[in-house]
C-alpha cells in the first residue's frame, strides 16, 4: 500500500514539474489592447492617437452645387456643376508655450460649364488640372478650366486638387497657408462672391492677444495669390502697346486685326513694317505683402481694422523687330520700351459684427468697408479671379481689373478702388436661416489712362460711332471701350434648410451689376454700341454635408 501511495505521489509531482517547464517555454502573453481614447480638451470629435499625448480630429465634406447662369451671350453655357470631395484633419498637442496644432485641408473638385463663372470658383483654378481633355493653357491651370471638346466650343470640364489651408499653430505663431488676416467678413454667409476681400494665401504670422478678446496680428504674406495684371497705354515709341504713327503697313495692319490687337492683355501693337512691342502685364514675385490687423472678439460680436503693404513691380517691355522671313532671333531692334517699373501699393479695411440674439438665436449683421491702391483683390475678390485683367468684364461692361497701367509717358499709375458690403443673416427657426446681403465695389484709373486709351481706339477704329480727328490729324474717340472707371453692385439672398445637424440644402439668387462711369462704344459685339452698364442673374443650389 505504502508502494502504490509513493508511486502515485511521483507521478503526480512529475507531472507538475514538466508542466511547468512547458509553462515556462510559453510566449509571454500579450499586453491589454490600447484601445482610441476620447479627448475632451479641445471639443468634440477630437480622440487620442494611440501611443501620443497628440490629439486629432478626423472630418470632411461632400458638396453638390448646381449652378444657373443668365447667358450673356449665344455660346455662354447657362448650366454647371461642382461636386466637392473635402478631408481636413486638425492634430494638437499641449506643450508648456501653448498649444501646438496642425491642420490640413484638401479639396476635390469636378466642375463643369457656368460654374466657371460665379463666385470664388474662379480663384478655384489654380488646382492641378488632371485627366482628358484640350487644355487652351498648355497645361498650366486657370480659372478658365479645361475645354473637354475644343477651344472652339467652349466646353468647361475640370478636375482639380486644392489645398486651401495647411498650416501650423503654436503660441501665437501661425505658417503656412491660411486665410489672410486683412480678410474679416470673407463671404462668411453668401455661396456667390461678392465685393470683398476672401483670399487663402501662404505666409507667416504672429498673433499677441491682450486679453479680453483683444488681438493684434503681423503677417508677412505671399503677395502673389492677390497681384492682377498690369496694363499700359500710349504709343510703342513710349515702350507701350499702341501705334505711334497712323499711317502705312504697320497701321493698316493694326487696323484690320483689331480688336484682338487693341487688347492689352492679347497682344502687342505693330507700330512700324515688320516690328512690334512686347509688354509683359505680369507682375514680379519680388516682395511679399506686409499685413497687420487689430481685433476684438467678445459677447456682442466682432471688430477689426486691418491693412495691408502692396508692392507692384512690373517685367518690363520691349520692342524688336520681326521682319518676314529674317531669323526667329529677330532682324534688330526699335526705339522704344522701358525697364521694370516699381510703386507701393496699399489697402486698408474695417468690419464689425454684430450678433443680434434679441431678435432669434443665431442672428447676426455685418457691416465691412475697404479701399485699395494698386491692389484689386484687397476691396473685390470674391467675383474674379487672381491674374486675370478683364475678370470683372462679361456682356458690354468693362471694368478692367488691372492694379495698375503705365501711361504714355512710361510711368506706373496705380489703379484705386473701394467696396463696401452688408450682410444679414436671420433664423426663421432653429433649422431654417435665410442670408440677405450685398455690395458696391468702384474703381478709377484716373482720367489721364482714359483719354490716352481713347487715342489708341480712334487710330484703330477711325470710322467708330464718335470719333473725332484732332487738330494733329489724329483720330480720338471718347468712347473707347477701356480704362472707364465704374461700378459693381451685388444684391442677393440664400435660404438654408438643415434638417438634420450638418446637413445643409440652400438656394442663392444674386444679382450683380456693372456700372461703366462712361458710355462707350462697344467693339467686342462687332457693331456700333453704345453701352452703359450690363448685369446678370446668377442661381445656385448646394446640397452639402460635413462630418
Amino acid at each position: 500500500m505504502k508502494m502504490v501511495k509513493s508511486l502515485l505521489l511521483g507521478s503526480a509531482a512529475g507531472l507538475v514539474a514538466v508542466a511547468g517547464a512547458q509553462a515556462a517555454d510559453l510566449p509571454v502573453k500579450a499586453k491589454p489592447v490600447e484601445y482610441v481614447k476620447v479627448c475632451s480638451i479641445y471639443g468634440a470629435g477630437f480622440f487620442y492617437i494611440p501611443g501620443t499625448d497628440t490629439c486629432i480630429k478626423l472630418g470632411g465634406r461632400v458638396e453638390l452645387d448646381l449652378e444657373w447662369d443668365e447667358p450673356r451671350a449665344h455660346a455662354d453655357p447657362s448650366y454647371g456643376t461642382n461636386a466637392l470631395g473635402r478631408l481636413s484633419m486638425d492634430a494638437r498637442t499641449a506643450t508648456d508655450w501653448g498649444t501646438l496644432r496642425t491642420f490640413v485641408q484638401i479639396d476635390i473638385r469636378r466642375r463643369t460649364g457656368a460654374w466657371y463663372g460665379s463666385g470664388t470658383s474662379a480663384r478655384q483654378g489654380f488646382g492641378v488640372i488632371y485627366g482628358g481633355g484640350v487644355n487652351p493653357n498648355g497645361g498650366f491651370p486657370s480659372y478658365g478650366g479645361v475645354n473637354s471638346y475644343s477651344a472652339t466650343y467652349g466646353v468647361q470640364l475640370e478636375s482639380s486638387v486644392n489645398i486651401p489651408q495647411a498650416f501650423i499653430q503654436w503660441g501665437g505663431l501661425t505658417a503656412g497657408r491660411f486665410q489672410s488676416f486683412f480678410d474679416f467678413y470673407a463671404d462668411n454667409d453668401n455661396f456667390h462672391g461678392m465685393g470683398d476681400s476672401d483670399v487663402t494665401t501662404e505666409g507667416v504670422a504672429y498673433t499677441y492677444t491682450f486679453g479680453n478678446g483683444f488681438s493684434a496680428t503681423l503677417a508677412v504674406e505671399d503677395g502673389i495669390e492677390r497681384r492682377n495684371v498690369v496694363a499700359g497705354v500710349g504709343t510703342v515709341a513710349a515702350g507701350n502697346i499702341f501705334p505711334s504713327v497712323f499711317a502705312g503697313p504697320a497701321f493698316n495692319n493694326y487696323a484690320i486685326t483689331f480688336p484682338q490687337i487693341i487688347n492689352p492683355i492679347g497682344a502687342s501693337a505693330l507700330a512700324f513694317p515688320g516690328a512690334f512691342s512686347a509688354f509683359d502685364n505680369g507682375q514680379r514675385q519680388n516682395t511679399p505683402d506686409i499685413v497687420g490687423a487689430l481685433r476684438v472678439d467678445q459677447g456682442w460680436g466682432s471688430a477689426q481694422l486691418s491693412a495691408a503693404w502692396h508692392h507692384v513691380s512690373t517685367q518690363g517691355s520691349f520692342i524688336n523687330s520681326t521682319v518676314l522671313g529674317a531669323a526667329n532671333s529677330g532682324a534688330g531692334t526699335v526705339a522704344g520700351g522701358f525697364g521694370g517699373l516699381d510703386e507701393n501699393g496699399w489697402a486698408v479695411q474695417g468690419g464689425v459684427k454684430i450678433n443680434l440674439p434679441m431678435i432669434a438665436p443665431g442672428d447676426d449683421l455685418w457691416l465691412e468697408g475697404a479701399y485699395a491702391r494698386g491692389g484689386s483683390t484687397f476691396t473685390n475678390a470674391g467675383y474674379p479671379g487672381q491674374g486675370s485683367g478683364g475678370a470683372f468684364n462679361y456682356g458690354a461692361s468693362t471694368l478692367e481689373g488691372y492694379d495698375g497701367v503705365v501711361n504714355a509717358n512710361g510711368k506706373l499709375k496705380l489703379t484705386n478702388s473701394w467696396s463696401v458690403m452688408a450682410d444679414y443673416l436671420h433664423y426663421w427657426t432653429p433649422t431654417i436661416r435665410q442670408a440677405f446681403f450685398g455690395s458696391y465695389w468702384k474703381e478709377s484709373f484716373g482720367h489721364s489712362i482714359h483719354n490716352e486709351a481713347g487715342f489708341a481706339l480712334g487710330a484703330a477704329c477711325p470710322n467708330c460711332i464718335g470719333t473725332t480727328t484732332l487738330s494733329t490729324g489724329a483720330n480720338f474717340n471718347p468712347f473707347s471701350p477701356f480704362y472707364m472707371d465704374g461700378a459693381q453692385w451685388q444684391l442677393g439672398s440664400n435660404i438654408t434648410w438643415s434638417p438634420v445637424k450638418n446637413l445643409d440644402i440652400g438656394v442663392e439668387v444674386i444679382y450683380v451689376r456693372n456700372a461703366d462711369e462712361r458710355r462707350h462704344f462697344d467693339a467686342n459685339r462687332g457693331y456700333p454700341f453704345l453701352a452703359s452698364d450690363d448685369s446678370q442673374w446668377l442661381g445656385r443650389l448646394k446640397i452639402g454635408r460635413a462630418f
